[in-house]
């Protein structure tokens, strides 16, 4: 099988070519279709998951039984990174939101790959300290911002992750979450999540279709993520 390239801010993306071709070498390729989980929270970590293709969405079930999701994640991304320094239950599920492709690696694979491969220790250490920096900021956000600033960060995510050129000039986001989903990992209401999508159409930032997102105004955009 021939593997895509990983976007090159990502984890696998920062890796030689060397290290991610051994990285993917000590794993297997697994596939899930849309909605199937690829890992659940409470269930021992054994594996992690370099993804490959698609996107998958991480989430959690608060105490009074909703989904609360933490963020989305996609091609060459790792699941499951803390496996590879301490033994512990999933902290979160990740369930697919299209079609994912990935390498599934042992635990005691991967670490036996990181003592082999220092830079790639370094790699993953910047990945969980970037997360838990994003973290941090989330929580932040949850208590100081708007509703319409918290969409707009998260519109922001996706727009440099996963957004296109198209061909007139703005920016195309193929969307894989749908508004409830949106509005939990904006931690948001469903209702107040659709006012700060109309707010940003009204405003000419963005257009807006089912499940397609176009950025008209990517400043315009940011300048609201920061308000």
């Amino acid at each position: 099988m021939v593997l895509p390239d990983p976007p090159p801010a990502t984890f696998l993306g920062s890796l030689s070519e060397a290290d991610l071709a051994g990285l993917l070498q000590a794993g297997r390729i697994a596939r899930w279709t849309r909605g199937e989980l690829l890992v659940r929270a409470g269930d021992p970590a054994v594996s992690a998951i370099a993804l490959l293709v698609g996107v998958v969405k991480i989430e959690k079930l608060a105490d009074h039984g909703d989904e609360v999701v933490l963020g989305i994640s996609g091609p060459g991304d790792l699941l499951g990174e803390i496996a590879a320094v301490r033994d512990a239950a999933r902290s979160a599920s990740a369930t697919a939101l299209e079609s994912v492709t990935g390498v599934v690696i042992a635990v005691s694979a991967l670490r036996r790959f990181l003592l082999e491969h220092p830079s790639t220790t370094l790699a993953l250490l910047d990945l969980s300290l970037g997360r838990l920096h994003a973290a941090d900021e989330r929580r932040l956000e949850s208590a100081t911002r708007t509703t319409l600033t918290r969409v707009a960060s998260r519109l922001v995510e996706l727009t440099d992750r996963f957004g296109g050129q198209g061909c007139d000039g703005a920016i195309e986001v193929r969307l894989t979450i749908n508004q409830q989903e949106l509005a939990s990992w904006s931690a948001s209401s469903l209702e107040s999540t659709a006012r700060a999508l109309r707010t940003l159409r009204q405003l000419g930032a963005i257009e807006t279709s089912r499940l397609r997102l176009i950025v008209r105004d990517p400043e315009l955009l940011r300048a609201q993520a920061r308000a």
